[in-house]
């Protein structure tokens, strides 16, 4: 495993991070129960294990239901309908593209005794958000994927109230979340502790249907991908299969919130292309080279975690970071927070 950061720091765009100045405006049905903030088995060191700070017969948790989330312009379809009630723990989500833009869905809530209107009187007037992000914990989800693209991932929901959006940017830069594409989830108190499955147990049927991956050891973790202080720190050469996703960032006041986001390179770059294809990105511009939009983890905060599932086809990826520190709109990406990856057959 490498700590994969680059160094170079393109100059400043003008990309608006809005995921959470939708909040100010989405979240008026409360505040929401306690959440998880343990770094679970994560390394704080690289090394050459595609397992690092996992044990051999780690597992993902066992998930208390599972939702089905259909993305198109601009609306979320959840299947179960969630208004029935969800129940708060590991949840699998499983997310379709079935619209003509790339898609995501991000969850998100507010911090424990974070009032409404402080909230909106900190994000007030401002359009990236960046004022906001320290009121609220992001708890992951999937980042961005293209259309006719599936991709699943582990989600803790905490008890309360839960807001499920998508702030990939419209052709015009206007975040998806502001056109509509957005829905608040109330989530009870768990029914019971959660649990581990084996590897080779035959996939759980009702809520949570059937894994992905193949039957045996479908649930296996392969890996952890750690979303550091230094960068991404990414297993090498990925194989199909579950990864642990850890944010240790432990930043200060909302600061060390980062996203995954997977791009696959459709050729190759020159020298300092991809410097190039970061600030593009930053920008809402669309590169020279073409990228396909893979999935990834969604924002999560410093402390949280959240499991994703990757199959990823040969080919050169990057991962960018399109968060942004607390009052400060500038995306991580441009301080350096991307890495390149290949994966070969």
């Amino acid at each position: 495993m490498r700590t994969h950061r680059s160094l170079a720091r393109p100059r400043a765009g003008l990309w608006a991070t809005v995921v959470l100045a939708f909040l100010v405006g989405a979240c008026g049905s409360g505040n929401s129960g306690e959440a998880t903030s343990d770094a679970l088995g994560s390394s704080t060191a690289p090394d050459d294990s595609s397992t690092s700070g996992l044990s051999a017969d780690a597992q993902i948790p066992e998930p208390v239901q599972q939702l089905d989330i259909d993305g198109a312009e601009y609306t979320f379809t959840v299947s179960p309908d969630p208004s029935s009630g969800l129940r708060a723990g590991w949840t699998l989500v499983r997310f379709h593209n079935v619209g003509s833009e790339a898609h995501q869905v991000m969850f998100a809530r507010l911090k424990d005794g974070v009032d409404i209107a402080e909230l909106a009187a900190a994000g007030g007037g401002d359009s990236s958000g960046a004022a906001a992000i320290e009121f609220v914990d992001m708890i992951g989800g999937v980042s961005y994927i293209d259309p006719e693209r599936d991709t699943s991932a582990l989600v803790d929901l905490s008890e309360g109230t839960v807001l499920a959006m998508c702030y990939v940017p419209n052709p015009d830069g206007v975040a998806h979340a502001l056109l509509g594409m957005s829905t608040v989830l109330a989530v009870s108190p768990p029914a019971s502790p959660p649990t581990t499955t084996s590897a080779g147990d035959a996939p759980t049927s009702g809520d949570t249907g059937s894994m992905p991956g193949p039957e045996l050891g479908a649930r296996d973790v392969l890996g952890t991908i750690e979303l550091s202080a230094d960068g991404y720190r990414i297993p090498d050469n990925p194989a199909p299969g579950w990864y642990h996703v850890v944010n240790t960032d432990v930043g200060d006041n909302g600061g060390g919130l980062h996203e995954l986001s997977l791009l696959r390179l459709d050729g190759p770059v020159g020298p300092g292309g991809i410097d190039r294809v970061v600030a593009d990105l930053a920008r809402n511009i669309t590169p020279t080279v073409g990228l396909d939009a893979v999935g990834g983890m969604g924002a999560i905060s410093a402390g949280f975690d959240g499991y994703l599932y990757l199959d990823l086809t040969p080919g050169q990826y990057l991962a960018v970071d399109f968060m942004p520190d607390p009052r400060d709109p500038r995306p991580h990406m441009l301080d350096g927070y991307y890495a390149q990856l290949s994966v070969e057959e």
